[in-house]
């Protein structure tokens, strides 16, 4: 996720090396030269006044358009892990289903 007024906003890709330099946004418990961030709401905000760039999946390139935000793929990125959980006393066929869905 970059801002539309990056340099390497026009770029069709780009590699993990083409971000050195860049401050990184991340969530919470960041590393000690990353800026915090909670939200995504958080990270648009803070791409588009210029404090750094951000790795996303790609479903949140799919699903969340700006026009003062742009998506390039890094093809080199390491993937993403997602984990659901829920209370392990808590059964029904809705969790169930959902869980199975979220494993496709």
């Amino acid at each position: 996720m970059l801002p539309m007024d990056h340099r390497l906003a026009g770029k069709e890709e780009l590699v993990l090396a083409d971000l050195d330099g860049e401050p990184r946004l991340r969530y919470a418990d960041p590393g000690p030269d990353d800026v915090p961030i909670r939200t995504i709401e958080e990270k648009f905000e803070r791409v588009v006044a210029g404090q750094g760039i951000t790795l996303v999946p790609e479903s949140v390139a799919a699903q969340y358009s700006r026009p003062d935000i742009t998506y390039v793929p890094v093809t080199d990125a390491d993937h993403d892990q997602v984990y659901l959980a829920w209370e392990a006393n808590r059964h029904s066929p809705m969790i169930a289903a959902f869980a199975k869905v979220a494993q496709g």
